[in-house]
């Protein structure tokens, strides 16, 4: 279930900075959606402080404070530190760049994001629209009650997963009326839970002209991500090199992966990964499907804490998720996932047509 949690915190940090409502009944709906299109479409600045909590069968088992900075241009300095281990760790985004480092650590990372859209530049509501959206057709939506939470008028909204095996789980979200800020939002999948609660929101804060800075120890690298992963294009014998290994491909006629293969290769020594990507294309050149394979962790079977009942793939036993139309298994070592990208496939298909694949020597 480590995978799990793993993503289940990382939902709730990416949806620290949305915002979100649902329905109680259709009369409400309408009002609460009037209400959010007639809001400010002006960004925010914030200061605020939250403290986030993970628990297995009730138990706490993790705990995160974190402090947030935004100013009106949308640059961002985020500071969370683990209370078990007092670790610390530092992101910033100053609208060119996204850089993170975690203290006592003599690397940091940057990532070039100057033509990337990310969510920090939208407002409250714009955040709220695009999550409603994205979960119309997964989640049953309901507003709870109205509640006081801080200084704020909050909708408590409750989304509950339509599909048993829905990789989100049902969510709660306590929104403040106004702005459409998330002041409290749990997340429950299987016995994990992953519940944000702010302690301190400040909207009209007042920073120091050094806040966004980036302050490093002078000792500090900083590394490129784009240079942590080096991929390129190869022929099926480099890819063998590269894992290691023989691998199975599909066998079928009406399906092409080109004539190279990608193959990435990032990080170092025990944390070293490695993995080919095929892109598989129907006989017109239309995309359908990629086929990523690296090595197997040891003695770790696929495990996304999601229960898929009856999936199995050439004999092994397979995780398929629906939202993200992913399919994965190990076999001999290696790891298969297959990412599904045309709407008209099934993963029917896919498993049908992977028993016809054929090792990669022959």
């Amino acid at each position: 279930m480590k995978n799990l949690k793993a993503l289940l915190i990382g939902s709730t940090l990416a949806f620290g900075i949305l915002s979100g409502c649902t329905e109680k009944t259709a009369m409400a709906s309408e009002e609460i959606m009037t209400n959010i299109l007639s809001t400010s479409k002006e960004f925010q600045a914030y200061y605020a402080e939250s403290e986030i909590k993970t628990f297995q069968n009730g138990k706490e088992t993790d705990s995160i404070t974190m402090k947030e900075y935004v100013n009106n241009e949308g640059k961002k300095k985020v500071i969370t530190k683990n209370a078990k281990t007092n670790q610390e760790a530092i992101a910033f985004n100053d609208g060119k760049q996204l850089l993170s480092y975690e203290t006592g650590s003599k690397e940091a990372i940057s990532l070039n994001v100057e033509d990337v859209d990310l969510p920090v530049y939208q407002t409250h509501k714009e955040q709220f629209i695009n999550m409603l959206e994205n979960m119309k057709n997964s989640h049953k939506k309901e507003v709870i009650s109205e509640e006081k939470i801080l200084n704020f008028d909050t909708y408590h909204l409750k989304l509950t997963a339509k599909k048993k095996n829905s990789i989100l789980g049902d969510m709660e979200f306590w929104v403040d009326q106004k702005s459409w800020f998330i002041v409290k939002s749990s997340f429950i999948n299987a016995e994990i839970r992953v519940d944000t609660e702010y302690k301190k929101v400040d909207f009209n804060p007042v920073f120091e002209k050094d806040t966004f800075a980036i302050d490093l120890p002078e000792d500090v690298v900083i590394t490129p991500a784009e240079n942590m992963t080096a991929t390129r294009s190869g022929s099926i014998e480099e890819a063998k090199k590269v894992i290691e290994k023989d691998f199975f491909l599909f066998n079928d006629s009406d399906l092409s992966f080109g004539e190279e293969i990608e193959i990435s290769e990032f990080g170092k020594e025990e944390l070293a990964h490695k993995e080919i990507v095929l892109n598989y294309k129907d006989m017109n050149d239309g995309p359908l499907f990629s086929l990523t394979i690296f090595k197997a962790l040891e003695a770790e079977d696929i495990d996304l804490g999601i229960e898929t009942a009856n999936m199995k793939v050439r004999g092994n036993k397979a995780t398929y998720i629906e939202e993200l139309r992913n399919l994965s298994w190990n076999e001999n070592g290696l790891t298969y996932s297959i990412l599904i990208e045309n709407p008209d496939m099934k993963v029917e298909e896919i498993v049908k047509k992977a028993e016809n694949m054929k090792i990669s020597s022959e």
